[in-house]
């Protein structure tokens, strides 16, 4: 026995180390590790916000940033319906919604945190700037 294997031993009894066979690292070997992977996802429906508000966040632009900046994926999803008209369950339909995907619970909360600021600040702007439209033509005096 070597000096270098005399100190391992040593070090190895006082950690309480016992070092693996050559059997059982190949069984470690053979057997996959076996990793989970979670899977987040939210939906926020955005059917009946305004339209401009809707394309505001559906925007390539704003979807690029929203999922670089959160790090999760949106999807547009579903079909738009007008106010009054409600989609059929049994064919399937749903209304327009925003689908929020990612491996991490922070990162769906964080894109979901992103797109309503954009729905509120649209909302807001739409209603500062609102202007009556003048219904007729011609005064009358």
């Amino acid at each position: 026995m070597t000096i270098a294997e005399q100190i391992a031993g040593k070090l190895n009894a006082k950690l309480n180390y016992i070092p693996k066979t050559a059997q059982e690292e190949e069984e470690e070997k053979e057997e996959p590790k076996k990793t989970t992977f979670r899977k987040y996802e939210e939906e926020l429906e955005i059917n009946d916000f305004p339209q401009t508000a809707r394309w505001k966040v559906t925007s390539k632009e704003n979807l690029a940033n929203i999922q670089e900046y959160s790090d999760a994926g949106v999807t547009i999803r579903g079909t738009y319906f007008p106010q009054g008209k409600e989609p059929k369950e049994d064919e399937g339909e749903r209304k327009l919604y925003l689908s929020i995907e990612s491996t991490s619970e922070l990162s769906v909360q964080k894109a979901k945190a992103e797109i309503t600021r954009l729905i509120k600040e649209e909302l807001i702007r739409l209603q500062n700037s609102y202007q009556p439209i003048n219904k007729g033509r011609y005064k009358v005096l």
